[in-house]
């Protein structure tokens, strides 16, 4: 039971040295959101957030912190496939990478492309941005498929 209790106080900590370290105001639901991604380190939909949260933030609420924290530059969002909502804490590790979604269980795994396919796909973008007259700031793979535990069940 201690070991959990210090556990939890380390991501509390963690949560607030974040928000700190953006100067941003230290609020029960940003601890809770941040304490969440650290805990997981993963993305996570809407609905897991709500789960994982034990329905201490109401869905209101959380779509607002998470602009907030969006905003601080402490979290990413994207959307999945399906058009759902996804939040990833940023700077764990991993800074530009792509997703794998699992059709069957909805869970989405990060990976980092090899440094020469990323160059490929970088070459790619920048003619698609000088045919078309654009300036693109970001691009996403996605990967679909089916994970390993769905293919054994």
């Amino acid at each position: 039971m201690l070991q959990y209790n210090s556990y939890m106080v380390s991501l509390r900590k963690q949560s607030r040295s974040l928000l700190s370290s953006k100067k941003a105001s230290i609020t029960n639901p940003r601890l809770i959101v941040l304490g969440i991604l650290l805990k997981q380190r993963r993305p996570l939909t809407i609905d897991q957030l709500l789960k994982f949260s034990k329905r201490k933030i109401a869905q209101s609420t959380l779509y607002r912190v998470i602009n907030d924290l969006s905003a601080f530059g402490l979290i990413t969002e994207f959307t999945t496939p399906e058009n759902m909502l996804v939040v990833e804490l940023k700077g764990m590790g991993i800074d530009h990478h792509h997703h794998i979604f699992c059709e069957k269980c909805g869970s989405i795994t990060d990976i980092e492309l090899s440094r020469k396919l990323e160059m490929v796909i970088d070459e790619g973008v920048k003619k698609i941005e000088k045919d078309y007259s654009i300036s693109i700031r970001d691009h996403s793979l996605e990967l679909l498929g089916t994970c390993a535990t769905c293919q054994e069940g």
